[in-house]
């Protein structure tokens, strides 16, 4: 999609404050359409009661789409275009958003903001999406997408240093004699005699 700039959205609802209303003939309800159609690629449809009463409207603002209802409230959207829409503009699909847009309300409500024609229909759907967004406001919400945050860069610790020979294998220590040696071979050979001697005894 798109991001138009607020002079573009501005002049394409300044064109359609030019345009003349076309009211259709009432339905099964008794609500009767009524349509605002410019070339600068916005249409508004309201739904008429016969007492006068706006019920609904749908208001395609270039690729942006709001849906008001009463006892409803309000939606938006987009429209999505496929590769026959600048053909037939019946080949656009209209994508309604999971939940209310801040940013696309507020863009549909500023644009609508610089009218100051004297047309009914458009004047409802101006204080529509301005009621919108003074609640929007009330509540704090933010009035443009917010970016995720960065995930923040991991600490690295650095391991301690090994000191040089730390991790070498054990040795034990050399004998401090020679003597210990022969003393402990000795004790061996003595112990070997003193067997035999009670062996031969007991025979």
């Amino acid at each position: 999609m798109d991001n138009p700039s607020p002079e573009k959205l501005k002049a394409a609802v300044q064109a359609l404050a030019h345009v003349r209303a076309v009211e259709g003939p009432p339905g099964d309800n008794g609500q009767r359409p009524v349509w605002h159609m410019s070339t600068q690629g916005v249409e508004l449809l309201s739904l008429v009661d016969p007492e006068g009463r706006v019920q609904r409207q749908e208001m395609t603002l270039l690729d942006d789409h709001y849906v008001w209802s009463s006892g409803e409230g309000l939606l938006t959207g987009w429209v999505e275009r496929g590769g026959g829409a600048k053909v037939n503009p019946a080949a656009a699909t209209i994508r309604t958003d999971p939940q209310l847009l801040p940013f696309r309300l507020v863009r549909g409500a500023r644009a609508l903001a610089g009218y100051e024609g004297e047309d009914r229909y458009i004047l409802h759907m101006k204080r529509v999406l301005a009621l919108a967004r003074e609640g929007l406001e009330l509540r704090g919400e933010p009035a443009v997408p917010v970016r995720p945050l960065e995930p923040e860069e991991a600490t690295v610790t650095a391991a301690p240093k090994v000191l040089p020979g730390l991790l070498r294998p054990w040795t034990p220590p050399p004998s401090s004699s020679k003597h210990e040696g022969l003393m402990m071979l000795g004790v061996l050979i003595l112990g070997l005699f003193v067997g035999i001697g009670l062996f031969l005894w007991l025979l």
